[in-house]
């Protein structure tokens, strides 16, 4: 049996009773911060490429789509995902050298569960499947460190989540997983400096693949099941074998997941929790600061501090702010907190901002990523004009798989994500939903979300959408 067909086995088996509690109890979390960084998406200027794009080629179809309309469930698959991954806010999985976004799973999830009239426990459970598979991906193998982007190993999770929700058969879904597999890999370099939109839409694409492969599997096209072990497979071009036992993995990859408590990448939460502390406690004067130094495991200097993958020396665009650490410590220490509203054009470019960027510097601590991913290290060093220094370290920050959000975090991340694109009625409305996931129909969900509007168009009206009682 071929890694692709152990792991369909694994897809085609799972059962919502196969979740432990604590997924249950996480799973409704991490929808809901899922769902408040979709809704934060509508309106962006590439996101509203996509839905041109959408309108025009993706058709009217069967699915509701978050923002309102309809489109056939491959385009609508690529538009959920587009949604969440966009602000970049979403939950992401850590292991020791490889990373990647849990939520890229969720968009294919709630498409797929919707199309077939499933429940809230059957996208729990395509939430589940999707996060898990792609975590152990991460953990067994080193696509990054080959150049391979953390997006490719959605061509196994998205088909196993999605193939698992149709219906398809283990021979089904192996095939499905095998021709995304064999189709949709992408390269790390979509990381590298300067970063371009194609960073918040390549999971997107990932997921328009895989919807592809999976309902031409459910015709019976059939694919390469050893585009693994094979030769030339994945094997060869990460130069190691990947082994994973599916025969001994649970389902409950939802519970290592970690969610961000700030608006910027995965690995430097710690370092501007450790900022955002900072400045709360010492009411620290920008124009008094000589330097600022920070202190990071490798993996947050490689991504964000001028490592492996670069340095921006110029930022103007939201990709290249939530990416740099100049730009993050500094907007934290002004601001006090890094949201959505800290990567707007026009704050951006402050002058503010802008000088005192050029006064951060980052180095990496051979200790901090010593500890990592157990824990998240960073310190913080500010030098003033007077000579004063002033230190701060952090071990960790809300939201680290070791200290999950809790439902009521995940709400008030959620109300500051909708403001301004649903109104109190309709927010409450699906925040319900969403913690009452197994005993609702995911189609009434979506209802609810299709009231969501971006900014400037027509905010959702609570009054459209249903009742509490017709959610129940």
């Amino acid at each position: 049996m071929t890694q692709v067909e152990a792991l369909a086995r694994y897809a085609a088996r799972a059962k919502f009773d196969d979740l432990s509690v604590e997924s249950r109890k996480q799973l409704p979390v991490h929808i809901l911060d899922s769902l408040g960084c979709c809704i934060a998406a509508l309106g962006a200027g590439p996101v509203q490429a996509c839905r041109e794009q959408i309108a025009e080629f993706g058709g009217t179809g069967p699915s509701t789509l978050i923002g309102g309309g309809k489109a056939n469930p491959i385009y609508a698959a690529f538009w959920h995902t587009a949604l969440v991954r966009y602000v970049d806010f979403m939950d992401n999985f850590l292991a020791q050298h490889e990373t990647c976004h849990t939520a890229d799973n969720f968009g294919v999830a709630l498409t797929i569960a919707d199309y077939v009239g499933g429940t809230g426990r059957d996208l729990m459970l395509g939430v589940a499947l999707g996060y898990t598979v792609q975590s152990r991906f991460v953990d067994h193998a080193n696509f990054m460190t080959r150049g391979f982007d953390h997006t490719a190993q959605l061509a196994f999770s998205h088909n196993a989540a999605a193939g698992r929700l149709l219906g398809l058969s283990e021979q089904q879904i192996g095939h499905a997983i095998a021709m995304a597999a064999v189709s949709d890999a992408s390269f790390a370099v979509v990381r590298a400096k300067p970063l371009s939109q194609w960073k918040g839409l390549a999971s997107a694409q990932s997921a328009l693949g895989a919807m592809n492969t999976l309902f031409l599997a459910r015709r019976g096209v059939e694919g390469p099941l050893q585009v693994i072990e094979g030769p030339l497979g994945i094997d060869h071009l990460l130069g190691m074998k990947i082994d994973i036992d599916w025969d001994k993995q649970g389902y409950d990859g939802v519970t290592e997941s970690t969610i961000k408590k700030y608006n910027s990448m995965i690995h430097t939460q710690s370092a501007v929790h450790c900022m955002v502390e900072l400045a709360r406690q010492k009411g620290l004067d920008p124009n008094k600061i000589v330097s600022i130094e920070a202190e990071v495991f490798q993996l947050a200097f490689d991504f964000a501090g001028g490592g492996l993958y670069g340095v921006d020396k110029v930022i103007r665009t939201k990709e290249q702010a939530d990416h740099s650490l100049p730009y993050l410590l500094s907007v934290a220490l002004i601001d006090g907190d890094v949201t959505p509203a800290q990567f707007k054009p026009d704050r951006i470019a402050k002058p503010d901002v802008q000088a005192l960027l050029k006064k951060v510097s980052a180095r990496p601590n051979h200790e901090f990523t010593a500890q990592y991913p157990r824990k998240m290290p960073a310190k913080i060093t500010v030098r003033f004009q007077d000579g004063t220094v002033i230190e701060h370290e952090v071990q960790d920050y809300p939201g680290l798989a070791s200290r999950p959000f809790t439902w009521e975090e995940s709400v008030e991340k959620f109300d500051g994500l909708v403001v301004g694109r649903i109104d109190a009625g309709l927010s409450r409305e699906i925040k319900d939903a969403v913690l009452s996931l197994e005993s609702i129909q995911v189609r009434d969900l979506l209802k609810l979300l299709s009231y969501a509007k971006a900014p400037g168009g027509e905010v959702g009206d609570a009054g459209r959408s249903l009742s509490r009682k017709e959610t129940a």
